[in-house]
């Protein structure tokens, strides 16, 4: 069965965590997720997570531009993006390269490879 997660699962899932996925992460926020579920049988919690909101940087760059001027233009748009992030309570911002160039600017920037493989659906 699925159901709402409420806040009365926290201890089990932390439980089921700490057992399991310690070693990968930290304990999910799930009470700041947009939704959170359980899915649960007779004997108890098998799963649980959900939706949450994170904060992802997009950029379109004239790259025709002189290299020195679109990285201060890049550093400025990473201050203000992280500005914002601060601001609205994000602890990350997240930003996806296919340009392996671009991909290491932004690691000294900062930017870190995230543990684990990122993957997407198509809705």
């Amino acid at each position: 069965m699925i159901r709402a997660l409420h806040p009365n699962d926290l201890d089990k899932l932390r439980e089921l965590h700490e057992q399991h996925f310690a070693h990968e992460s930290d304990f999910p926020e799930f009470l700041k997720f947009i939704c959170a579920f359980v899915v649960e049988d007779e004997s108890g919690i098998i799963t649980a997570g959900g939706v949450r909101s994170i904060p992802e940087c997009i950029l379109v760059t004239d790259l025709s531009r002189d290299p020195k001027t679109r990285a201060k233009a890049l550093y400025q748009m990473l201050d203000a993006s992280k500005f914002v992030c601060n601001r609205m309570g994000y602890d990350r911002m997240y930003a996806w390269s296919q340009n392996p160039t671009y991909a290491r600017r932004l690691i000294r920037t900062g930017f870190r490879l995230p543990q684990g493989q990122s993957l997407v659906l198509d809705l």
